[in-house]
C-alpha cells in the first residue's frame, strides 16, 4: 500500500482527500502546516507528497525546493497543488522548485487519483495499477 502525504490548509480539502484517497487503496496521512508537514514527512517516509502552494507557515515552491535538496526526502515526487497561484510562471517555479507535476484547483478527483497513480508508478516501477 503507497503512503500518501497531503500538506493543505483547507481542511475540507484534507477531509474529502482523507476519503476518496482511502477509497482508491491508499494509506493518508494530512496536515495543515509546513512545519508539521515536514515533521510528518521525515518520520512517516510517504510515497508522494501533495502539497498546496499557499500555506499559513510559508510558500509551498519554496517548501519543496528544501524537500528536494534533503537526501533523506529527495526521492519522495511532489505534486503541488494550488488555487491561487495558477499563472504559467508560478507553475514553471513549481516545476523548477522540483516538483513532478502541478494541478489547479479546483481539480477532478479521477484525474487527481490518475495523476498520483502515474507518479507512483514512475517512482516504483510498473507495478501500481
Amino acid at each position: 500500500m503507497f503512503r500518501l502525504l497531503m500538506i493543505e490548509d483547507d481542511a475540507m480539502m484534507r477531509h474529502m482527500f482523507v476519503k476518496t484517497m482511502t477509497h482508491e487503496g491508499f494509506e493518508v496521512l494530512a496536515e495543515g502546516t509546513l512545519s508539521l508537514g515536514g515533521q510528518t514527512a521525515r518520520e512517516k517516509k510517504p510515497d508522494l507528497i501533495l502539497l498546496d502552494v499557499h500555506l499559513p507557515d510559508g510558500n509551498g515552491i519554496e517548501f519543496c525546493a528544501k524537500l528536494k535538496a534533503d537526501p533523506m526526502l529527495r526521492h519522495i515526487p511532489v505534486l503541488l497543488l494550488s488555487g491561487e497561484a495558477t499563472d504559467v510562471s508560478c507553475r514553471v517555479d513549481g516545476i523548477e522548485a522540483g516538483a513532478e507535476d502541478y494541478v489547479t484547483k479546483p481539480f477532478d478527483h479521477r484525474e487527481l487519483v490518475s495523476r498520483i497513480k502515474n507518479l507512483l508508478r514512475s517512482a516504483s516501477g510498473p507495478t501500481l495499477k
